[in-house]
């Protein structure tokens, strides 16, 4: 790989890998592991950012569907809204769907 810095050249210490945008995505959307020669596992990486993104997608989405209700429980009469708004709706939907079936799990 082109993009491992070793701190200390020809020994046995640490080494820095600095990750190009690409890698970058993959690591804030997936785990790492890493295993030895003999398929024994040594490191997970990974984890941790994917956890805590998961975290504030569902915070955001409590948030939103507060919003959403707040704004329901105010309509007194029959409203039209425009498709931005339908669309709208339909992704928060959906976010909520997926998140419900993902915990289910």
């Amino acid at each position: 790989m082109d993009n491992i810095t070793h701190l200390v050249p020809a020994t046995k210490s640490q080494c820095v890998i600095t990750l190009n945008p690409f890698q970058f995505n993959y690591y804030e959307q997936s785990c790492i592991e890493i295993h030895s020669p003999d398929g024994d596992h040594l490191e997970s990486i990974g984890y941790d950012i994917q956890k805590q993104t998961q975290e504030e997608k569902a915070t955001q989405l409590q948030e939103q569907i507060v919003l959403l209700q707040s704004l329901c429980e105010k309509i007194t009469q029959e409203v039209e809204l425009p498709a931005q708004a339908i669309a709208g709706l339909g992704d928060l939907l959906f976010r909520v769907r997926d998140i419900i079936n993902n915990s289910s799990k």
